[in-house]
Protein backbone atom coordinates (compact mmCIF):
# COMPACT_ATOMS: atom_id res chain seq x y z
CA UNK A 1 0.00 0.00 0.00
CA UNK A 2 1.63 3.45 -1.09
CA UNK A 3 1.13 6.27 1.53
CA UNK A 4 1.78 9.73 0.77
CA UNK A 5 1.90 13.23 3.56
CA UNK A 6 -1.83 13.42 2.25
CA UNK A 7 -2.99 10.12 3.12
CA UNK A 8 -1.43 9.65 5.79
CA UNK A 9 -0.09 5.86 7.64
CA UNK A 10 -2.22 2.78 7.15
CA UNK A 11 -3.78 2.39 10.74
CA UNK A 12 -4.86 -1.59 10.43
CA UNK A 13 -5.70 -4.01 7.79
CA UNK A 14 -8.59 -6.29 8.63
CA UNK A 15 -10.20 -9.76 7.06
CA UNK A 16 -13.79 -9.71 6.67
CA UNK A 17 -16.78 -10.33 4.44
CA UNK A 18 -19.10 -8.09 2.86
CA UNK A 19 -21.67 -8.98 5.31
CA UNK A 20 -19.27 -8.06 8.42
CA UNK A 21 -19.43 -4.33 10.22
CA UNK A 22 -16.63 -2.46 11.47
CA UNK A 23 -16.36 0.21 13.95
CA UNK A 24 -13.84 3.27 14.15
CA UNK A 25 -12.98 4.95 17.41
CA UNK A 26 -10.97 8.17 17.33
CA UNK A 27 -9.17 9.78 19.98
CA UNK A 28 -11.26 12.82 19.88
CA UNK A 29 -14.52 9.96 20.80
CA UNK A 30 -16.20 10.07 17.13
CA UNK A 31 -17.22 6.29 16.55
CA UNK A 32 -18.80 5.38 13.47
CA UNK A 33 -20.01 1.76 12.33
CA UNK A 34 -20.02 0.84 8.65
CA UNK A 35 -21.27 -2.31 6.73
CA UNK A 36 -18.44 -3.59 4.81
CA UNK A 37 -20.23 -3.98 1.86
CA UNK A 38 -21.39 -0.47 1.91
CA UNK A 39 -17.53 0.71 1.13
CA UNK A 40 -16.38 1.34 -2.04
CA UNK A 41 -13.79 -0.52 -3.73
CA UNK A 42 -11.41 1.25 -5.68
CA UNK A 43 -8.22 0.42 -8.39
CA UNK A 44 -5.07 -0.58 -7.18
CA UNK A 45 -3.48 3.16 -8.54
CA UNK A 46 -5.90 5.21 -5.97
CA UNK A 47 -4.89 6.77 -2.90
CA UNK A 48 -7.83 4.83 -0.82
CA UNK A 49 -11.38 5.77 0.98
CA UNK A 50 -11.68 8.08 3.89
CA UNK A 51 -14.01 6.53 6.16
CA UNK A 52 -13.93 9.08 9.02
CA UNK A 53 -13.35 12.58 8.83
CA UNK A 54 -10.92 13.65 11.45
CA UNK A 55 -10.15 17.29 13.37
CA UNK A 56 -7.22 18.66 13.60
CA UNK A 57 -4.62 16.19 15.86
CA UNK A 58 -7.32 13.22 16.13
CA UNK A 59 -6.22 10.03 15.16
CA UNK A 60 -8.01 6.64 14.75
CA UNK A 61 -7.66 4.96 18.12
CA UNK A 62 -9.05 1.68 17.27
CA UNK A 63 -10.71 -0.36 14.47
CA UNK A 64 -12.86 -3.70 15.01
CA UNK A 65 -14.97 -6.07 13.28
CA UNK A 66 -18.60 -5.78 15.02
CA UNK A 67 -19.84 -9.30 15.64
CA UNK A 68 -23.04 -10.42 15.24
CA UNK A 69 -25.90 -10.10 17.65
CA UNK A 70 -27.50 -13.70 18.75
CA UNK A 71 -31.11 -14.12 17.79
CA UNK A 72 -32.65 -12.17 20.85
CA UNK A 73 -35.20 -15.19 21.22
CA UNK A 74 -32.34 -17.65 21.38
CA UNK A 75 -30.19 -15.01 23.69
CA UNK A 76 -28.76 -17.24 26.94
CA UNK A 77 -28.86 -14.35 28.85
CA UNK A 78 -32.84 -13.08 29.13
CA UNK A 79 -35.54 -15.70 28.99
CA UNK A 80 -38.21 -15.84 26.07
CA UNK A 81 -41.36 -13.76 25.83
CA UNK A 82 -44.12 -15.04 27.48
CA UNK A 83 -46.42 -16.65 24.63
CA UNK A 84 -43.16 -17.20 22.36
CA UNK A 85 -42.26 -20.73 23.16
Amino acid sequence: MRTTDKTGRVVTVKRGTDHDQIMLVTSGGKVIRLRVNEIRIIGRNTQGVRLIGLDEGEHVASVARVAEREDETESRDEPPLPGTD
